[in-house]
């Protein structure tokens, strides 16, 4: 019997991080990423980048006073999104959090690694 073990095979590990914006509009959100991004494939409510998966919901929690408060305003933001990332997370969830600040969407990442983002700050 005959075993064949592949050789230089990479592991990619996909690194999960939730998003909270201060948005109503996927398609805003989403317009903003394929302008820096590139083009996306979309299946069922996923929308697929090149380097990253996002999927969008509308949060339940929603509440305008309430994202007002501080430190855990942002858990009241309309829209939250899971982002998995392939490769280079800090670098690739930078850029997304500084698109939309600069586009004024407040947004806040909530991961493992969130220690290590860069912090954009905005008054509601």
């Amino acid at each position: 019997m005959l075993i064949c073990i592949p050789v230089n095979v990479t592991l990619v590990m996909k690194m999960y991080c939730k998003l909270y914006i201060h948005c109503s509009s996927v398609g805003s959100v989403t317009a903003l990423l394929e302008k820096q991004f590139g083009n996306y494939t979309k299946k069922n409510n996923w929308y697929y980048f090149r380097d990253f998966d996002i999927v969008f919901d509308m949060n339940d929690e929603a509440d305008c006073n309430k994202m007002r408060t501080y430190p855990d305003g942002f858990l009241y933001y309309e829209l939250t999104a899971e982002l998995e990332i392939y490769d280079d997370h800090i670098r690739i969830t930078d850029r997304i959090l500084k698109l939309l600040w600069d586009d004024q969407l407040p947004a806040v990442a909530s991961c493992d690694y969130e220690e290590e983002l860069n912090r954009y700050i905005f008054s509601l």
